[in-house]
């Protein structure tokens, strides 16, 4: 497997482009993106699992379900197109309609994302403004401004990619996000947009999809709210026609896999005001579920992240956080809990009691911006991590002043 630096571009025969449309205030930072297939995608789709759904959601999840080949996929940051009524829904199909016009391509082929502030009025305008000049600049050489225009608290962009050889062929296999936010299982405030040159019909698709998010995006969390917004789709142009055996599919989930993993760390480590990334592995548990339902509880304890952020390898936080997971087979007795670093290691607590330690040697440990929880609970072989990122003063800062 090689690692490449063209994000979605790693993938041939892809354009795309961004540009400054009016969603944001600020002039210096893009706002409208597109990514176009000129011979067309396979795509599959996940999608939050939150009720309250914005309207490129609804509109994702009703157009994956009749068709499963698209051109373009048009993405507005700014404006989360959501909780706005049914004009939000009718600027959708107005800039859809606008896109399919320009591009000479059927609405039906054009799926699209948006995220940003919920509940805001979204106006046709600047999509009819900007579109003519976003497809008329396409191009096929980057994806930074792209992956940048996407990014709403986000201090850095997202992208990866890799190729590989696979019965003589090269696969190829780039993708990009954007997250910081209301990130927690299932999705988070999270765009995601993973391309692949091999050829695939949709159910294959839907099902590596599902089984690369489990073990990524929904493998995650941040502050433990989830979004309206929420979109993972999977692209596959079909310029490589390796055959697709038992073998080879596995391989090709172990690309898909590995940039969903990608995205998913790179997403905690830009948790908003995080200082710390935070790796929780769970083992010994009796089912994978039990295990990643205690990884997520810890994951989702603000008293445990706080004390994390301050240095505290709080085990008792840790203790209290895994009897609330809603495991019930748990034998508290038995769970043994690490904390490590590049630093070293320490281990607090032994079968579910205080284990001596060194707590300046602890703070020292804690101080490493890479952190890793282990716990250990002793009654199987099943195991599941989990990333987070510590929660500290920037983050209540940057969500007071995030207005809607």
């Amino acid at each position: 497997m090689k690692q490449l630096d063209k994000g979605i571009h790693a993938v041939a025969n892809i354009q795309s482009q961004a540009l400054h449309a009016g969603f944001k205030s600020d002039a210096a930072h893009n706002d409208l993106a597109l990514i176009y297939f000129p011979t067309g995608a396979t795509v599959s789709g996940v999608f939050t699992q939150n009720l309250v759904k914005a309207w490129p959601v609804i509109h994702g999840q009703a157009s994956l379900k009749h068709h499963s080949n698209f051109k373009a996929i048009l993405i507005n940051s700014g404006n989360a197109n959501a909780c706005n009524g049914p004009d939000g829904e009718k600027t959708m199909h107005q800039a859809i309609q606008e896109l399919a016009d320009l591009c000479a391509i059927k609405p039906s082929e054009i799926l699209m994302s948006s995220t940003g502030v919920i509940g805001a009025p979204l106006d046709f305008f600047p999509f009819k403004k900007a579109l003519p000049t976003l497809v008329n600049s396409l191009q096929s050489e980057s994806s930074q401004a792209v992956s940048e225009s996407i990014m709403t608290t986000d201090t850095v962009a997202k992208e990866t990619a890799y190729s590989l050889e696979i019965d003589g062929q090269t696969v190829h296999i780039g993708a990009m996000a954007k997250g910081s936010g209301m990130i927690h299982p299932n999705l988070g405030t999270m765009l995601a947009y993973i391309v692949t040159d091999i050829a695939c019909d949709q159910v294959t698709l839907n099902q590596l999809l599902k089984n690369a998010v489990d073990v990524s995006f929904n493998s995650m969390t941040v502050d433990g709210d989830t979004s309206t917004n929420d979109t993972v789709l999977l692209c596959a142009t079909g310029e490589n026609s390796i055959d697709l055996t038992d073998h080879n599919l596995a391989t090709i989930q172990s690309l898909i896999t590995k940039v969903s993993q990608d995205l998913a760390q790179m997403i905690a480590r830009d948790g908003e005001g995080a200082s710390k990334f935070i790796t929780i592995t769970v083992g010994g548990a009796q089912s994978t579920e039990d295990a990643k339902a205690v990884a997520k509880s810890l994951a989702t304890s603000n008293l445990l992240k706080a004390a994390l952020f301050g240095q505290d390898p709080n085990w008792g936080r840790a203790l209290s956080a895994i009897g609330n997971s809603g495991v019930e087979t748990l034998d508290p007795w038995l769970i043994d809990i690490i904390f490590k670093s590049d630093i070293g290691s320490i281990q607090p607590c032994r079968n579910g009691a205080y284990h001596p330690f060194d707590p300046q040697f602890a703070q020292k440990i804690l101080t490493a911006t890479d952190i890793e929880m282990i716990v250990e609970l002793n009654q199987g072989t099943s195991q599941a991590t989990v990333w987070t990122c510590d929660l500290t003063h920037d983050y209540i800062e940057i969500n007071a002043d995030y207005h809607t």
